[in-house]
């Protein structure tokens, strides 16, 4: 529940507070980039399944993500542990399509491996 206020505090304070502003919306600033111990902002979306909150990631972490749901599809189990969903044109972007997906609660549907979609999963 905290992680849903910090992001949402993340949308209302401005990204960047450096002198060069396109860069702040674009690029990786190390002053403002560092979102948590675990993740650095970038216009990456994934969907952290095990931690429940969507985050915009750097492209390292998006990678990771995506081998991770590749390993995981062979073994046994309902769940993956995160949702690659894609990448956007800058953080500002991703994070507008971060706020949509959280406020519709589009979020575990993606973390349901496929073959279980569609059956009673808790």
């Amino acid at each position: 529940m905290m992680k849903k206020y910090v992001l949402i505090l993340l949308f209302i304070t401005p990204l960047g507070r450096s002198d060069d502003g396109p860069k702040s919306l674009a690029g990786f600033d190390p002053k403002v980039d560092i979102i948590a111990d675990n993740y650095e902002a970038g216009p990456f979306l994934i969907y952290d399944c095990k931690e429940k909150h969507w985050v915009c990631v750097t492209g390292p972490y998006f990678k990771e993500c995506e081998e991770k749901r590749l390993a995981e599809a062979g073994l046994t189990g309902t769940h993956h542990s995160c949702a690659a969903v894609g990448e956007f044109p800058t953080k500002k972007s991703c994070f507008q399509r971060l706020l949509f997906m959280t406020t519709h609660q589009h979020g575990s549907r993606f973390c349901i491996k496929d073959e279980w979609k569609g059956k009673a999963v808790n």
